[in-house]
């Protein structure tokens, strides 16, 4: 009730709340198929037009933290690629001290 009786005492202070848009803008809906709704969009893109109100989008900033995080992980994977080694499986596998571990172990025949 106080912010009604605010506003019947200080009516531009209610001119100044009406021209808030809470949403998307109405002039950027699809097509209006009626005549009415013709009628509106063209309205409201004179005023629009008019008045200049341009509605970009804001590019949210990029924290620092965030960026510091993405050249660390950069520079990790490339460390990783630059220290590969590379396997040839082609080769014949060398194994001179197989069959001494094996007896070693104990075990006589492989099951």
């Amino acid at each position: 009730m106080a912010i009604a009786a605010n506003f019947l005492k200080f009516p531009q202070a209610m001119a100044l709340q009406l021209p808030l848009r809470l949403g998307k803008p109405v002039w950027n809906t699809k097509r209006p198929t009626t005549r009415r709704g013709r009628a509106f969009r063209a309205h409201i893109g004179a005023v629009v037009k008019a008045v200049g109100l341009r509605v970009e989008p804001v590019a949210k900033p990029i924290p620092q933290w965030w960026k510091d995080a993405q050249s660390r992980a950069r520079a990790f994977r490339q460390a990783v690629r630059a220290d590969l080694i590379e396997l040839d499986f082609s080769a014949p596998i060398q194994r001179p001290n197989l069959m001494r571990q094996i007896a070693a172990m104990g075990l006589s025949a492989w099951n």
